[in-house]
């Protein structure tokens, strides 16, 4: 049966069964692949078996009236006081790396640079296991100066894995210091956000003198309940300390849960950038529209070429097959398209997980996501599910036939009303995805080219060795050599230090949440300010546009704390009438020590630090000398370009041997920040030309079905004088009309969407009118070259053809 049933679907109308078959196969491998990266998105930080018993908690201070600004990390104390005082509480960690995740380590007097790195509690091993190779995990983090390694990081540093007992000096930096490695774990899966390469033990901390406190906050704490407990013991005692301690500062502990810090958190200080729940959507969205095409494109096909199957039917009727028995056979000749359809895409989908995971900067072909047994499982599920619905109007038509009506060429309708609704739905789809694309491409664009409010262009940073210069003479002289040498080199044509870079981000930044005031206003603005050192060079360098005043470095270190230069959102904020205004006025922060105050020297123009998903935060600027601040920034002539990197290079070598040179250029470095949107308007870009090209598949089946039931219409026209042209137009304007109409519809819906995705930037592109129009245009080109492509060739076939049975 099996083997009759694949016979009659090749020997009867093959073209029409492989464009049937390749839609599906374009349709479900589009899927599986999405499928696939929303697999992986919804399974970052589950790895543990206490993820859903697992919460963070976080700052929340208030700026303004109604203004919220919500910070990741929070107070050292936040962990152990849950602990001690909440019975719910059964567990805490704390992640401290004092506000940068990178560390260069020397193993054997080598330099190596390590991405990943936290200072961290016991608890983190028991919340979070890991695999363990070498070494006693339970313990291994109880101590000070005790280190744990992930088995490549081993690898990298030792040349071997077993380095238990091995030791590793951190160079620099408030967790500076020898430690002995007491395990080596396997190395932690990619999609979490607590991935590490280094943990030492956070009592280190205590051992350097540390002490818990609520009044400064770097550290990311994460609380686990007990089975079935709740976190409303927890959310009481955080009110009872945001009132004993954090009250006077307007901040506010509050909780979230482990499992949507991925997809659902956006907060400041993030450990690392997070996913979009709203990205995952569309994708998710965008996966369905690609399949329900190809299932129209099915469902089409069959009914148009249900007339030509109605004889069978009648005689297997008149020969005693049942109603039912009918039903089984086109239900299982759809069954047996469906699952040789996704056999195929199952293949090119595995196939093709290493180029698209590169595609969208995520590992999918590596480690167990490539075989997931639930990803497949539902997949499976899914294209049955798929064949029965593509199938079941198909099968429940022709089966209804009665035999006699169809012996004497008394057919069911036509069926065309189906059709053309499932014309415009497919083309709603495509239009609406082709209108998507061009906003998207269009909002890059937009970032690309704003305005920043900075010259990036020739600008390459250099990160000075990690360490706190200014408690470190040494350290402070080599800095200063630095700049001295990389300021003598030909082709460098400015110079500057500063205490971050654009391209950066707010994370790298400190800041305040007290409450601030200048002198001649009696109110106190409950703002977030920021705070950045730089040296007296960094504003000219940059090409930052000076509002007011005058930016001077002063030689007393008190008098650089107590002069500042603001910028236009701080000016803004505190309510200056103007630039020049607030140039010489005092501010202070409310509680301030000493009554200590600050006075403005200058006023700059905003410029972005960070993408243009957020806008300028107010910030103060404090002018210190460049031997003091951590990144050099150097403009270099293009022309000269590559022998002052080899100079830039030289200077590191002869001032930090131990240290690894590394360096990067400024305007690729900004632009990294719109990494995730540029993969995910190529992920977009790439599918919604695949849905275009299995819409016009579908299409080309209709047009070709049309184009042989007319065949004879077309032979007599041609007879009687009708020409190419007016024939091809006749045969086209009947889907053209169907596809018009589609664009028309999928105007609101598209709209709509792109509205909702443009919401997450703070600088955004206006929809125009002309956007859809122009989208519109071009599926109606797409589907007017695919139908006009077959009117022709029966325009111009010969019509004695197509009479010779006359």
């Amino acid at each position: 049966m099996l083997k009759h049933t694949i016979k009659m679907l090749i020997r009867k109308q093959p073209g029409f069964t492989a464009l049937n078959f390749a839609g599906l196969v374009i349709g479900m491998t589009a899927c599986l692949l999405l499928f696939k990266y929303i697999r992986y998105e919804q399974a970052y930080d589950r790895q543990s078996p206490h993820a859903s018993q697992i919460w963070r908690v976080f700052n929340k201070s208030m700026t303004g009236e109604t203004g919220v600004t919500l910070d990741a990390n929070t107070h050292s104390a936040v962990g152990p006081t849950l602990k001690a005082e909440v019975p719910a509480v059964t567990d805490f960690f704390r992640l401290y790396n004092g506000g940068s995740s990178e560390v260069v380590v020397l193993v054997n007097q080598l330099p190596f640079e390590l991405q990943h790195f936290f200072c961290t509690d016991p608890g983190f091993l028991r919340m979070m296991p890991q695999t363990p190779l070498y070494g006693h995990l339970p313990a291994s983090l109880d101590a000070p100066y005790q280190g744990v390694l992930t088995e490549s990081t081993a690898k990298r540093l030792f040349g071997v894995s077993n380095v238990v007992g091995k030791t590793l000096r951190i160079a620099a930096g408030m967790c500076e210091g020898e430690y002995t490695i007491s395990a080596v774990v396997a190395d932690p899966p990619q999609n979490t956000h607590l991935k590490f390469e280094l943990l030492t033990s956070y009592a280190t901390r205590y051992a350097k003198g540390h002490q818990d406190n609520f009044d400064s906050y770097w550290d990311y704490n994460y609380i686990q309940l007990a089975p079935g407990g709740s976190i409303d013991g927890v959310q009481q005692k955080l009110a009872t300390i945001n009132e004993q301690f954090l009250k006077q500062d307007g901040i506010q502990l509050d909780v979230q849960r482990f499992t949507d810090i991925h997809l659902k958190s956006d907060l400041t200080y993030e450990i690392e950038p997070n996913g979009s729940a709203r990205m995952v959507q569309f994708l998710g969205i965008l996966a369905l529209f690609v399949l329900c095409i190809a299932l129209i494109n099915y469902i089409n096909l069959a009914t148009a070429l249900a007339e030509e199957r109605a004889k069978e039917v009648a005689v297997r009727k008149a020969i005693g097959a049942s109603r039912g028995s009918l039903i089984g056979q086109f239900l299982g000749e759809s069954a047996l398209v469906s699952l040789a359809a996704f056999g195929v895409a199952a293949f090119i989908c595995q196939q093709s997980l290493h180029w698209f995971g590169t595609l969208i900067g995520r590992p999918l072909a590596t480690g167990n996501q490539a075989a997931d047994p639930v990803f497949w499982t539902v997949s499976l599920g899914g294209a049955l599910a798929a064949a029965l619905l593509a199938g079941v109007y198909p099968a429940l038509r022709l089966s209804s036939l009665k035999p006699v009506n169809a012996l004497y060429g008394r057919y069911f309708g036509s069926g065309s009303s189906l059709r053309h609704a499932l014309v415009v739905l497919q083309f709603m789809f495509s239009a609406g995805l082709i209108f998507g694309l061009l906003v998207v491409g269009r909002q890059l664009d937009f970032l690309k080219k704003h305005e920043l409010g900075i010259q990036l262009d020739q600008m390459v940073s250099i990160k000075a060795a990690a360490g706190p210069a200014y408690r470190d003479t040494l350290g402070r002289q080599k800095l200063a050599a630095l700049k001295n040498e990389c300021a003598a080199l030909s082709g460098v044509s400015g110079l500057t230090a500063s205490s971050i870079v654009p391209g950066l981000g707010i994370n790298s930044i400190s800041g305040s949440n007290r409450p601030i005031r200048w002198t001649q206003k009696p109110d106190y603005a409950r703002i977030t300010s920021y705070f950045v050192e730089t040296d007296e060079q960094f504003f000219q360098t940059f090409g930052v546009k000076l509002l007011a005043g005058e930016i001077r470095q002063l030689t007393d270190r008190a008098a650089r704390y107590g002069t500042v230069a603001i910028n236009k959102a701080m000016l803004d904020a505190l309510g200056f009438p103007s630039a020049e205004a607030a140039v010489g006025q005092t501010m202070a922060y409310e509680n301030s020590e000493n009554g200590a105050t600050m006075r403005i020297c200058a006023v700059v123009d905003n410029f972005h630090i960070e993408s243009l998903k957020n806008t300028p935060k107010p910030t103060l600027y404090y002018c210190f000398p460049p031997e003091e601040l951590n990144y050099l920034s150097v403009r270099i002539d293009p022309k000269g370009m590559e022998a002052a990197l080899a100079g830039l290079q030289t200077a590191w070598k002869n001032i930090y041997p131990d240290q690894p040179f590394r360096y990067w250029f400024l305007d690729d470095h900004f632009a990294n920040q719109y990494r995730s949107e540029q993969q995910f308007g190529r992920v977009f870009g790439l599918f919604t030309v695949l849905s275009v090209i299995v819409s016009c598949l579908g299409l080309l089946g209709l047009a070709a079905y049309s184009t042989q039931r007319r065949r004879k219409e077309i032979g007599i026209r041609k007879v009687l004088g009708a020409s190419a042209g007016s024939i091809a137009g006749l045969l086209t304007r009947d889907f053209l009309k169907w596809v018009m109409l589609a664009v028309v519809l999928a105007a609101p819906v598209g709209w709509w969407a792109m509205q909702h995705w443009l919401a997450d930037f703070a600088y955004r592109i206006e929809l125009k009118g002309w956007m859809f129009l122009a989208a519109g245009a071009f599926a109606v080109f797409i589907a007017l070259l695919t139908v006009s492509l077959q009117s022709l060739r029966a325009a111009w076939s010969n019509p004695v053809k197509s009479l010779r049975s006359e």
